[in-house]
């Protein structure tokens, strides 16, 4: 089959039917900001979680029964997997493509690398179908106040109509791979400040100095501090899909020929957080790691409100 994607125009409608893959923290979210510009937003829950499941049906997303239905119905799917998953749940959907409505589109919103993403859009190609790269910039959270949706490819434009204004996008362009490749460089420099931090802090907290240390750094260096205030205490959940994703910046840069000494680091620090199980901010978990998150954690501000030392709550990598 060629790589020609015909009926472009018929992907996008004013009652489009959305597939996300799946409802898991962001995806869920993704799903109601779907749901609130009026798609008709749909999955498949066979194999997942008793979590997913839940965001599922608390999201009023409709439940399909299977894979094969959901590609059927859905003119644009989106797959938010673990990075580890994405080659896999792109390969199941074109296994099905063949069933799906003419025109239509899969994009990918997982963290993967630039490399994988291109491999990915010359698969759907060669199955006829549309491919955009997608990331998804910020916490689930604040998702609709201070996220931003990154695209790129030839149809990015459309998948952008879907989710404006919802939500804030920006797209970069026909490449196939734009939106991986920048997900790539800030999420590298958010867990890299991220890294630095929890190891300046140790020092700090073997000193008895933490708190004067957040203080001084909250007035000092309020940017940062924001960064580090939002980011760290959702590693309690994220710690190891975080280390993956780590892997994924240093592979990237390795594949463009540039030595990842400080990133490779950095991943070697997010894979030990991930190891020593940082499970709870409720002052269960031990050590001076845990310590800094509740510290955190205790002083995070509310999703819309501004963190400490900024006024601009769209400030953020």
């Amino acid at each position: 089959m060629n790589g020609t994607v015909r009926g472009a125009s018929q992907a996008m409608n004013a009652a489009t039917t959305v597939a996300v893959l799946y409802p898991g923290e962001m995806g869920a979210v993704l799903a109601g900001l779907l749901m609130r510009r009026g798609a008709r937003v749909v999955t498949t829950l066979q194999g997942r979680g008793p979590s997913t499941v839940q965001r599922c049906r608390e999201t009023g997303v409709i439940e399909l029964d299977s894979l094969r239905q959901v590609v059927r119905e859905a003119a644009v799917v989106f797959s938010l997997v673990p990075p580890a998953q994405a080659q896999a749940m792109a390969r199941a959907y074109c296994e099905l493509a063949h069933l799906s409505p003419p025109g239509a589109l899969y994009v990918d919103a997982n963290s993967i690398g630039p490399g994988l993403a291109e491999s990915l859009s010359a698969q759907l190609a060669e199955h006829g179908r549309g491919f955009v790269d997608a990331a998804i910039n910020g916490l689930a959270a604040n998702a609709a106040s201070g996220g931003t949706l990154f695209l790129s490819g030839p149809r990015a434009a459309e998948v952008a109509e879907l989710v404006t204004p919802a939500m804030r996008v920006q797209v970069l362009g026909d490449g196939p791979a734009a939106a991986s490749a920048l997900k790539m460089a800030l999420g590298g420099l958010a867990k890299g400040l991220c890294s630095l931090f929890v190891e300046t802090a140790l020092l700090a907290d073997c000193h008895k100095m933490l708190p004067q240390m957040l203080e001084a750094t909250a007035g000092i260096y309020p940017g940062v501090y924001a960064i580090v205030q939002r980011m760290l205490p959702t590693y309690a959940l994220h710690a190891e899909r975080r280390a993956t994703e780590m892997a994924q910046v240093e592979q990237t840069l390795r594949a463009a020929g540039v030595e990842p000494v400080v990133i490779e680091a950095v991943r070697k620090v997010h894979q030990r957080w991930a190891a020593a199980g940082v499970d709870s901010l409720d002052g269960s978990a031990d050590g001076p790691v845990a310590a800094i998150l509740r510290h955190l954690s205790a002083s995070a501000p509310q999703p819309d409100q501004p963190p400490a030392g900024t006024t601009d709550p769209a400030k953020r990598v």
